[in-house]
């Protein structure tokens, strides 16, 4: 065995990847660590209280066992210890929260879930604060870096990026004596993948003309998705379906501190439009988003801030919402949906079936 694992690329050859480092996310407190770069994690040792007070994490080196130190302080929190059938089992993410540990205290990692091949681990701690995620690339993690004193302030990934090349076809080809990791199939609990780069969206952006242009693409539906807001609405994040796996798009918008966690029973409940209010932001600033509103084949979800100014709503064509696309910077600029149509009965979620895939635009205007 080498050092480096085997992936696939979309053309069926091998490649060797580099690792690709991520993060950190969290508070600025404590000092900077970096435990460097491995083959895997065997296991990951934690500690927990009002955050997440220490972890450390036992890596593999070409088979040979290797602890990285102790980041953070143990004190009398509660421990855990989460142990990784390494290799069959191979941490691919890490998903969680992080706030201030007390009224006006450090912001720290409050929550951490460690997700692998084979299911996902946690969350350990409270899921409370802003929302984080690993999840912007394919591929595992082979190392963690950050911030640590007191706490574990902050939390980032080195990443290895592919496609994790299963066993059985490992041996089949040129290079199939390397560490080959197994690759998760369609209906496993999930996986991850990198959504598309902002596109041009058509003589447009319609919408407030703030911050930058995104565009999810479009996917076979919703999962879930996170709202974060203050006075305005501050990110969207959301979990699509992809063919029976899931994707993770990144956070659109940098602010607010109140999350909200929308979950859809997925394929049963489907998103069939969403709808809300804007306004300008402060003065004669950009017009952002004041509240949004989901709804979806079951009930309504929200409304998620304050509905004042002007309204909006993606109501006006009848199917179900597979994609998103907008404007984002500080705040949720502009919001946007792409539509599948229903042939029959538009009622019945599970029994419709797709006719075209159509965009709307939410104009913010």
């Amino acid at each position: 065995m080498v050092s480096f694992p085997s992936f696939i690329s979309d053309n069926g050859t091998m490649t060797i990847s580099t690792p690709v480092r991520f993060g950190p996310w969290g508070g600025t407190g404590g000092t900077i660590f970096d435990d460097g770069i491995f083959t895997g994690v065997r296991q990951i040792n934690i500690t927990r209280g009002l955050g997440i007070s220490s972890m450390k994490v036992l890596y593999d080196r070409n088979g040979q066992a290797i602890w990285g130190d102790k980041r953070g302080s143990s004190g009398a929190a509660r421990p855990e210890k989460i142990i990784f059938d390494f290799p069959t089992e191979i941490l691919t993410h890490v998903t969680g929260y992080f706030g201030p540990t007390m009224i006006m205290g450090p912001t720290a990692i409050k929550s951490i879930t460690f997700h692998t091949t084979k299911k996902s681990h946690g969350p350990f701690g409270d899921e409370t604060g802003t929302f984080f995620s690993s999840c912007l690339t394919e591929g595992r993690i082979v190392g963690f870096h950050g911030r640590g004193a007191w706490y574990v302030d902050s939390i980032g990934v080195h990443v290895l990026e592919g496609k994790v090349l299963s066993e059985k076809s490992a041996g089949t080809t040129p290079l199939g004596d390397m560490l080959a990791l197994p690759m998760r199939e369609i209906g496993d609990e999930v996986t991850y993948g990198v959504v598309k780069e902002p596109i041009p969206i058509g003589p447009g952006p319609w919408g407030g003309e703030g911050g930058k242009p995104w565009d999810d693409g479009v996917y076979t539906g919703i999962k879930q998705i996170y709202v974060t807001r203050d006075d305005f609405i501050g990110s969207i994040q959301i979990e699509y379906d992809r063919s029976g796996q899931s994707v993770w798009s990144t956070r659109h918008g940098n602010g607010g501190q109140i999350t909200h966690r929308i979950k859809l029973d997925y394929p049963h409940e489907v998103l069939i439009c969403i709808y809300g209010y804007y306004n300008t932001c402060v003065g004669e600033g950009p017009r952002v988003l004041r509240s949004i509103t989901v709804v979806s084949s079951r009930g309504k979800y929200g409304p998620f801030g304050d509905e004042v100014g002007t309204y909006f709503t993606s109501a006006t064509t009848q199917g179900k919402v597979v994609g998103f696309h907008g404007r984002s910077a500080m705040y949720l600029d502009a919001i946007g949906v792409h539509m599948q149509h229903w042939l029959g009965d538009r009622n019945t979620a599970t029994a419709a079936k797709p006719k075209q895939v159509l965009r709307l635009q939410v104009s913010l205007l």
